[in-house]
């Protein structure tokens, strides 16, 4: 597969100009979907605006100068999607991937602490050999844990990149939610009620915003009240 897309091709979760260039590079399979990620070099190059050309970008990907979730990551084709945490060694910048209401991946500043973790939505779980429950997560994690309540769409907060879980909000009434689909994508909202389908159709949920959607457009954010720090335009 060629690792160029045409950056008027490219998808609209690309915060990038769309005119500079004629192409853009292409995200590698990883943790998160084509659609749903930005290429790492896109990032440095045309959102943090650390290089003016693409060779530039590679250059400080490659020494080493970039870590996401904690580990240093030298491949420039490298998807970096929601949730993520993006630091750049030297420039004292920090951030978290999120997502505004048009779609499109931005990126919120961190602090020191803040930094050592990261929110990550259950996508799976089994019984792995031994007993220790196997969780799949939304960015392609597998977590052994002893956690046994942990269910599906609950969301873990876990230091990076060790991935050891700090917390486990789960999917319920009254909790904050990012929603990350549908025509209220970017919205932060509360659950209002949850409502469990009785046949094939996925359960949906009611916001305080009065509006509706399924569950795998939400991403609990803490309890009572989210745990991250949500800038002024998502």
């Amino acid at each position: 597969m060629s690792k160029h897309v045409k950056r008027l091709a490219s998808p609209t979760t690309w915060k990038q100009p769309r005119k500079k260039f004629a192409w853009s590079v292409r995200s590698r399979a990883g943790p998160h979907p084509l659609k749903a990620s930005v290429p790492l070099m896109v990032v440095i190059r045309d959102v943090l605006k650390f290089a003016d050309t693409s060779k530039e970008a590679r250059n400080i990907i490659t020494k080493g100068k970039v870590e996401v979730d904690g580990r240093v990551v030298k491949d420039y084709q490298r998807p970096v999607g929601f949730m993520d945490v993006l630091s750049v060694k030297d420039s004292g910048v920090a951030k978290r991937v999120l997502m505004d209401k048009k779609g499109t991946l931005i990126l919120a500043d961190l602090n020191s602490q803040e930094v050592n973790w990261k929110l990550v939505k259950v996508t799976g779980k089994t019984i792995a050999k031994g007993g220790k429950i196997q969780i799949a997560t939304h960015d392609g994690r597998v977590i052994l844990s002893s956690e046994e309540n942990v269910k599906r769409g609950d969301t873990l907060k876990i230091s990076i990149p060790d991935q050891k879980i700090l917390e486990v909000y789960p999917m319920a009434k009254e909790t904050s939610v990012y929603v990350t689909g549908g025509a209220h994508k970017g919205t932060i909202t509360t659950i209002k009620e949850i409502n469990v389908s009785r046949s094939y159709q996925e359960n949906t949920v009611e916001s305080n915003d009065n509006f509706t959607t399924t569950m795998s457009n939400v991403f609990v954010l803490g309890k009572s009240k989210g745990e991250i720090t949500i800038p002024g335009g998502a």
